[in-house]
């Protein structure tokens, strides 16, 4: 074989990869889709069970190849088409784990939203691009009841362009409480994927969209939503969703940080000062109790953007304000 020619080898091995990676996709997908009347997923003792509803398998000899297909397999542009956000274009890891962003004023209690009913945006716009490429990067993102409450949130990514699927939403709701009220709030209606984690017993369906997902697991007393955030993390790998974001509010912020479960942190501190803001209930000590250090700051449109790494960890990028 000439040294302009494909390799033939090196094609097989694109395609294995290209299949590889679909059927990791649908793996993925069935698991949390196979009912589409949104039957109940049993916890036992925190633990998620799942019945399999699809298997999709290949084998080798169902496989044929034409020299036409082994030509475009070798493509640069194939090539490129098996990586997506689990995986780099340089050969670099994934990123995984959990990712806390939290924004804050610039007082001295860490300003979550001014005390009032029409609270509004305050940081940049450059932080809030910044946002939704962490939103990008991510799996899934994750809030609790009261977010969804206060701000009937979207969780999408919109400021930046994005291919692929959006993240799937997860929701903190140990009583179901977003599905008892007459309003739809948008993670309910819009169409896209929500996972909701509860713990109300026998509750086997609920009037709502398709596309959400009631995960029923153990109550877990010493946590203050209820529900064991280290289940809901393990839950969320199995079906796939190796890359957590973890969005607010103050409350879901600091559990996590006390079961030491976030492997870094993003914190965007505005140049605005409220009047009367609401604290967000925690400080640099608490993030350094999590095992969280700073390793530096960016600025953002006259934010200021801490970024904060669990020990022996580093950043996904060399340069910080490059990722997301």
């Amino acid at each position: 074989m000439k040294a302009s020619e494909p390799s033939t080898q090196s094609a097989y091995h694109i395609l294995f990869l290209l299949l590889l990676s679909w059927t990791g996709s649908l793996f993925a997908f069935f698991p949390q889709n196979a009912s589409r009347h949104m039957k109940r997923h049993h916890g036992s003792h925190g633990h998620h069970k799942a019945d399999v509803k699809h298997q999709i398998g290949f084998h080798e000899n169902d496989l044929q190849i034409s020299p036409a297909c082994i030509r475009s397999l070798t493509k640069p542009s194939c090539i490129a088409a098996i990586h997506s956000k689990n995986g780099n274009d340089d050969g670099t890891p994934a990123v995984t784990g959990v990712t806390l962003k939290m924004a804050f004023d610039s007082s001295p209690s860490w300003g979550v939203a001014e005390t009032s009913p029409t609270s509004e945006r305050f940081t940049s716009p450059e932080s809030l691009d910044m946002v939704h490429r962490l939103r990008r990067e991510s799996d899934a993102v994750l809030v609790g009841r009261g977010t969804v409450e206060r701000d009937d949130c979207s969780l999408t990514v919109r400021r930046v362009e994005i291919e692929g699927e959006q993240p799937v939403r997860v929701v903190l709701d140990p009583m179901l409480k977003l599905l008892n009220g007459d309003k739809q709030y948008a993670v309910l209606k819009d169409g896209l994927r929500t996972i909701i984690y509860h713990s109300v017993a026998g509750f086997e369906e609920v009037a709502t969209s398709d596309d959400v997902t009631l995960v029923e697991l153990a109550p877990d007393s010493k946590q203050q939503c209820g529900l064991s955030l280290t289940d809901i993390v393990q839950d969320l790998s199995s079906r796939g969703l190796k890359h957590i974001m973890v969005e607010g509010g103050p409350s879901t912020a600091i559990q996590f940080l006390d079961a030491k479960l976030v492997d870094r942190a993003i914190l965007i501190r505005a140049s605005v000062q409220f009047k009367r803001p609401i604290p967000a209930g925690f400080n640099e000590d608490q993030l350094k109790e999590a095992g969280l250090t700073m390793i530096g700051t960016a600025n953002m449109g006259g934010d200021t953007v801490e970024y904060w790494v669990r020990e022996k960890m580093e950043w996904p990028t060399t340069d910080l304000s490059s990722w997301p």
